[in-house]
């Protein structure tokens, strides 16, 4: 079997060419001679097969990420379109945007356990000491609390002016999250663990009131979107992160605005999703709807989100006769 570097060594040339080009286009193929065009579809059409090969026996080799990242911008550059084109536009729907997104896995994962375990591990800490838990809370929310009641009733009569509030809101946190990558992650680390940290507390002394079963209510509705995408956002700071931190043998400059292709095009399926979660948070998560209506709502729309991650523009697997 083929060693990585010798698989890399003996294709290093090429895919460094394909880079040049990438460069020199600059977001515009029309930037490049004819023959370098035709040079330039020629090298994709090789490192999208060397890819695959990397995929399948290297899975896990930054070498392969590397060549990921490159095919990647080089595919945006070979097949550019007008950007108001509606097939360009079905393209990134239906095959650019979920690829990118399950490109960024790895570090969706990451994200997923820095905002997880904060959770899990104040909750459980807040379980036993909820007294010494509830002063992580705002007082406003104490008083409530003392009060036998939550903080989540919005009168029906506020609800269209609250909507647009939340979606505000959950957009600015997630843009920190995306945006702290340039940090070296440091502020998306912060963001996760500090927003896991502050759900955990909540559960935990909202429990000790015995007033979690009107928590679960209100979240149960637009929570699994509204986390999903808080998770997206913040591994689309931690690409940023390691192409600032690693870059490899690109300039750091150059990781950057590859990975920031990326991690905007994560970004962009993560600002609509967070609309539609504010939305269900504004309208239907303080009414009286029944509970089993909020909890079929909230699986929905999180299992809609992770299907068309899964599942959409996929190459169709070819069946041996």
């Amino acid at each position: 079997m083929t060693t990585v570097d010798r698989f890399v060594e003996d294709r290093r040339a090429r895919w460094s060419r394909l880079g040049t080009l990438t460069l020199e286009a600059n977001g515009r193929v029309e930037r490049l001679a004819p023959d370098d065009v035709l040079e330039l579809g020629r090298l994709y059409r090789g490192a999208s097969s060397d890819l695959a090969v990397a995929r399948r026996d290297f899975p896990l080799d930054a070498a392969t990420e590397r060549l990921n990242d490159l095919v990647a911008a080089a595919h945006a550059l070979v097949y550019s379109e007008s950007p108001t084109s509606g097939r360009r536009l079905r393209r990134l729907l239906l095959r650019e945007l979920p690829a990118t997104v399950r490109a960024n896995s790895r570090f969706t994962a990451i994200s997923f356990l820095v905002f997880a375990v904060p959770l899990v591990a104040t909750f459980a800490i807040g379980l036993l000491s909820p007294e010494i838990a509830a002063t992580a809370l705002p007082a406003e929310t104490r008083q409530h609390l003392a009060e036998r009641r939550l903080w989540t009733d919005i009168p029906e009569g506020y609800r269209p002016l609250v909507g647009p509030l939340i979606i505000v809101n959950n957009v600015r946190v997630a843009i920190a999250a995306f945006a702290g990558g340039l940090t070296a992650g440091a502020l998306t680390l912060y963001l996760l663990v500090g927003n896991g940290a502050l759900l955990g507390t909540v559960f935990a002394v909202v429990q000790a009131y015995g007033l979690s079963g009107g928590l679960l209510s209100f979240i149960a509705a637009h929570g699994p979107l509204e986390i999903s995408c808080i998770v997206l956002s913040g591994g689309a700071g931690l690409r940023l992160a390691w192409a600032l931190i690693r870059p490899g043998e690109r300039s750091r400059r150059d990781a950057l605005r590859l990975a920031g292709a990326q991690a905007v095009r994560v970004m962009l399926l993560v600002i609509p999703a967070l609309g539609v979660a504010g939305l269900i948070e504004a309208f239907l998560s303080p009414s009286d709807a029944p509970l089993t209506v909020k909890i079929s709502v909230g699986l929905f729309a999180a299992l809609l989100l992770w299907g068309y991650i899964a599942l959409i523009g996929r190459p169709a697997r070819r069946t041996v006769s």
